[in-house]
This record gives C-alpha cells, sequence and structure tokens, in this order.
C-alpha cells in the first residue's frame, strides 16, 4: 500500500458520541502523517473488494474509547471486513495520557471479552500517550505508547529550521527562534526559576503555593494564568493528596492572587493558544532553571507533553513537578538529567505528597546557591544542554517512530 492510507470515513458514523475529535482535527493526523502518506477517504459502503482500509476514529476523552468500540462492535459490515483482515481500526487518543488501564480491562473483560469469537479485537490498535499503557494491557486490543508531543514537536523544529530559517511565528506577539549553545550568555542569567503553569491542575496549584508561600511570582519568570480556577477558599481533596499540608493556607491565598503573566497579555482568552512555540529566548536567556510542572502527577498517567519539550529545544536545565519515573523514561530516550547538582531521588518516590516535598527541598537549595555558583555549574552542563538538544532534535529527523509503526501497520 506504500505511502497510501485507505481510510474508510467514520465521521458520519459518530455524530452524536462526544468523546471524539472530528476527524483530522486530532493528534494523529500531525504533521510527519501528513507529509509522508497520502490520504484516501471512502465510505464504508463504497469499499473496493481488492483494497485493505483504516477505520480511524479520533478520541478526546477517556470514554470515547468504550462508547466507540461498544459503537463498532454492532456494524456487521465494519465487522466482517476486521474478522477477514481487510481493515484495521485505529483510535487514536495521542493528546492525553489518561486511560486507567485496571478500568479499561475489566470494561474489556465485560463487554469485549465474550465476543472474542465473533470480533478479531487484534485488528484494534489504540495510539495513546501513556507510556505504560502496552505494558498493563491485559487485552487482546493493541496499544502503541506514543511520544506524540516530543516526536511531532521535534519533527516541526526540524522543519522550521530547514524551510523558515528557524522561525515561527507565534500568538504571542514575538517570534520563536531557533536557538544553539553558541546563543547561550551566562553572564545575562540573573533570575532563578522559569515556569509556565496554564490549567489548574491539583499539582500545578501545589507548584503555585509554593511560589506564593516564598514570594517568587515577580523575581522570577513565571506565568500563572489560571484557567478553570474553581477552587475558591479551600483546597479541595485532591490538591491535598498531593501536597504537604503547611501549604494548604497559601492554595487558600492563590485564590485572591491575579493571574501572573509573561507573554499572553493581549490574548483574549488565555487558555486556547498554541504554546510549543510559545518560547521567548529571552525567558530562558535570564534563567538558571526550569521548574516544568507536566499535565499529571500519578503514576498511571506518565505521559510527555511539550512543556518538557520546550525546555529540551531551548537549551535549558530542569526539574520537575509530575509523575514518578518521568526522569527514568526520558533517560530511555537518551536524554540526560541533572544530578548531582540537582538531586534527583524525588523521580522514584511513588508517595505524591513526600515527591512534592522533595521537589520543593531541591528548590529550596537552589534558590539558596550562590549566584556565582549556579553561573559555574551551567559551564559544566553546556555539554549536556547541547547533547539534549541533538537527541531532540533528531527524534523528527526523517521519519518518527510513530510513522515507522504505522507503516507496518499499512504493509
Amino acid at each position: 500500500m506504500g505511502n497510501i492510507l485507505n481510510i474508510i470515513d467514520s465521521r458520519n458514523d459518530f455524530k452524536k458520541t462526544d468523546g471524539q475529535i472530528k476527524l483530522q482535527h486530532g493528534a494523529f493526523f500531525a504533521i510527519d502523517f501528513d507529509e509522508h502518506f497520502e490520504y484516501k477517504f471512502c465510505n464504508l459502503d463504497d469499499i473496493d473488494d481488492s483494497t485493505n482500509y483504516f477505520y480511524v476514529v479520533e478520541i478526546m476523552h477517556t470514554f470515547g474509547l468504550s462508547d466507540t468500540i461498544g459503537e463498532m462492535i454492532q456494524n456487521d459490515k465494519l465487522i466482517d471486513l476486521i474478522n477477514n483482515d481487510r481493515c484495521k481500526v485505529i483510535l487514536g487518543y495521542e493528546a492525553e495520557g489518561d486511560i486507567d488501564s485496571e478500568e479499561f480491562n475489566d470494561w474489556y473483560l465485560e463487554v469485549c471479552k465474550p465476543l472474542e469469537d465473533k470480533i478479531k479485537f487484534t485488528n484494534f490498535y489504540i495510539f495513546h500517550s501513556q507510556l505504560n499503557c502496552e505494558k498493563n494491557n491485559k487485552t487482546k486490543i493493541n496499544f502503541y505508547p506514543s511520544i506524540y508531543y516530543l516526536e511531532t514537536a521535534s519533527f516541526q523544529l526540524n522543519h522550521i529550521i530547514k524551510h523558515q530559517e528557524g522561525k515561527q511565528i507565534t500568538e504571542m506577539g514575538y517570534d520563536f527562534e531557533y536557538t544553539t549553545i553558541e546563543d547561550v550568555d551566562i553572564e545575562k542569567k540573573t533570575k532563578h526559576f522559569l515556569s509556565f503553569m496554564r490549567g489548574c491542575h491539583s499539582h500545578r496549584i501545589g507548584l503555585a503555593s509554593y511560589f506564593e508561600k516564598n514570594n517568587l511570582w515577580f523575581d522570577n519568570n513565571i506565568s500563572f494564568l489560571k484557567v478553570n480556577w474553581d477552587y475558591g477558599n479551600n483546597p479541595t481533596d485532591e490538591v491535598k493528596q498531593c501536597l504537604p499540608q503547611e501549604y494548604w493556607e497559601w492554595v487558600e491565598k492563590l485564590d485572591d492572587r491575579p493571574i501572573v503573566e509573561l507573554d499572553t497579555h493581549h490574548l483574549e482568552y488565555k487558555g486556547g493558544f498554541g504554546t510549543i512555540f510559545a518560547a521567548k529566548w529571552e525567558h530562558y536567556q535570564e534563567t538558571f532553571l526550569s521548574v516544568v510542572s507536566e499535565t499529571k502527577n500519578d503514576i498511571e498517567s506518565l505521559y510527555f507533553t511539550e512543556k518538557i519539550s520546550k525546555a529540551i529545544m531551548c537549551l535549558h536545565p530542569f526539574i520537575m513537578s509530575t509523575s514518578p519515573y518521568f526522569l527514568k523514561k526520558l533517560q530511555q530516550l537518551g536524554f540526560k538529567t541533572f544530578h548531582p547538582f540537582i538531586d534527583e531521588s524525588y523521580d522514584n518516590e511513588e508517595d505524591k505528597i513526600k515527591r512534592m516535598q522533595m521537589v520543593f527541598d531541591e528548590l529550596d537549595k537552589f534558590r539558596a546557591r550562590p549566584i556565582q555558583e549556579l553561573k559555574d555549574w551551567w559551564k559544566e552542563i553546556l555539554p549536556i544542554l547541547e547533547h539534549n538538544q541533538k537527541v531532540f532534535l533528531k527524534l523528527g529527523e526523517g521519519k518518527t517512530k510513530r510513522l515507522k509503526y504505522m507503516e507496518k501497520l499499512n504493509d
């Protein structure tokens, strides 16, 4: 089949399913696929008997998976194609990493397993960014653990370098500019931390409480946009489950804290802008450390987003507020981290409160170091920063892993 993807158009089959995204508007049809594959769409009623197909549905929420599969298995014509190896089902859910594997396994056991003699579930594939999804899967449905955000950001950056003179227009009122290690000027560094926080996930509120308690908002480069802020004057149980008790009162004070902005002042809606290349070089040039608050912080939702991509491609060291074993996964991809100057044992701590306290302890120690010591450290880690950027760029050179996987399915 080569570079042609013959796709049965699913858009007419799920008009009222809230858990889906309009086809070609989600993560699956990303730039690396667009530049490699030619898409040929047809309706289920107009298939060619000599052609093999993909039935692609892009998923918005976890319930969209079960809803979609539940409807598919009632479609006799589609099931006949699947059972005869004429069609593979692709459920694209790479923009999130929130599948609860135990719940999915239980759902499959109840709904799908009784139908295994009638439906070939081995021809179903779920592309997902939860990096443990394949390991935890106990069903006949295939999971592909995707590093979508890293790969597509890398693919885009390579394109920007090759075809756009290293520049990308952003919504922020400035152009993103690709920088190399030669652009780093350590003498310009005067601030400890760079941190971007938009949505109000519980561990992100916890990190904001640290900034609030220590009054770090305006002596560092920090944004706190409070998108969907609805916590009122009391920390919710979810926040308390990841935050040491001494910080709870500071969560309450955040309720009165106006949003803190770095580069979003002219944007009417603070939660709707593209973030991958919303990266102003001076924010990185002025600071010593990125405090990266990823989207999730529990062990079942380990995945990479554009948040870590930005720090790596902009040549910045980082400390993570996220799920355990995040750094270990990065290292498996070839990236280097910053132990022992930063004690990264927090990455192995599964208890959320303990892990958050360990991160705070490292931030305390970092702030206590003399500026000259931080500059000397930066001179030592320049090779690591350059290495990480090269590893990042290599992810998107040529064919991404997700593209190679799709080519294999298309053979």
